[in-house]
């Protein structure tokens, strides 16, 4: 008989990378790890809003943009960044398989890194001719026929897939029963 996870446990194993059952041991680890992450984000806003204010003095529209994009560098890359190696850690994201369903559960990485490529791709690809178009007035059709944007995100997007099908290799543990 299979459990009904709520919406929230979903949410939960997604964020955090978690395959499988979120037992009260994961639980826990989780809600440590989601603590240290929320104490590292509160000290980054206070700094960062003390700087900025110093900034701005003299500098107001260099401190906007200075905000803006550490605004969503620091979380992106610290906080997430932060998160995926506790959980790595603690082995709170290691998929078991039985060895007989290694290669099929490689083929799901395959599948998965493919996904993630031409999810990465296209979104950033839209995503760039967007934002030209707000900072220098360039046309989103010229962003969007330009043969250098494609293939620069098509590559980006490749490279993309690739890491995260490794991420999702290395993921795996094969145990024998």
């Amino acid at each position: 008989m299979k459990v009904k996870e709520t919406f929230g446990t979903k949410i939960l194993k997604h964020f955090y990378g978690i395959p499988g059952v979120l037992d009260e041991h994961a639980r826990q680890e989780v809600s440590q790890i989601g603590s240290n992450a929320y104490l590292m984000l509160v000290s980054y806003l206070l700094i960062s809003t003390l700087i900025i204010l110093l900034i701005s003095i003299r500098h107001l529209e260099n401190a906007f943009w200075i905000l803006v994009f550490s605004n969503l560098i620091a979380p992106i890359y610290g906080i997430n960044g932060y998160v995926l190696v506790a959980t790595n850690r603690l082995h709170l994201a290691d998929k078991e398989v039985r060895a007989q369903n290694y290669a099929d559960a490689v083929k799901k990485s395959v599948k998965r890194g493919i996904g993630m490529a031409v999810y990465f791709g296209i979104t950033m690809f839209l995503f760039t001719s967007i934002t030209n178009w707000f900072i220098d007035g360039t046309q989103p059709i010229r962003t969007l026929t330009s043969i250098h944007e494609i293939v620069k995100w098509i590559l980006a997007g490749l490279l993309f897939g690739l890491l995260m099908f490794i991420y999702d290799l290395f993921r795996i543990k094969k145990f024998r029963e």
